[in-house]
């Protein structure tokens, strides 16, 4: 997903967003997003409802063969996708949110309420964990 560094306004719901590439086998790291585990399917969904309440345009990432998912450009960043990978192995969902710098707190708390984990904001430069929001 990717917004540009300088947006200052949410991105609407149903706006035109760019999705990092995911099939079968891959899951792209995501740029200016918030991204976060959930514990199931019905946890995301009602996460995903929230957050395009709030003007977001959340998505729920779920490769269609979890158990063969493989990373791709996440450099630095891997052992985060590993924890990824292994929560859709698990059964959980993960939901990603294009975000400024600015609304990653909003966001973060947005996934939280909602039972999320491992939840960071991913940008170009790196990573921030947003675990002091729980």
């Amino acid at each position: 997903m990717m917004i540009p560094p300088d947006a200052s306004t949410m991105v609407p719901h149903g706006a035109s967003v760019t999705i990092p590439p995911d099939d079968p086998e891959f899951v792209s790291r995501p740029a200016d997003s918030v991204a976060g585990l959930l514990p199931d399917r019905q946890c995301a969904r009602a996460a995903v409802t929230s957050l395009r309440e709030a003007g977001f345009a959340a998505v729920e990432a779920r490769p269609r063969h979890p158990d063969r998912c493989r990373l791709r450009d996440w450099g630095s960043d891997a052992t985060i996708m590993h924890l990824y990978v292994e929560g859709l192995r698990r059964g959980h969902s993960l939901v990603l949110v294009p975000s400024t710098r600015r609304q990653r707190e909003e966001v973060g708390r947005l996934l939280v309420r909602h039972q999320g984990h491992a939840v960071y904001y991913f940008f170009a430069a790196g990573v921030e964990s947003l675990a002091v929001l729980v």
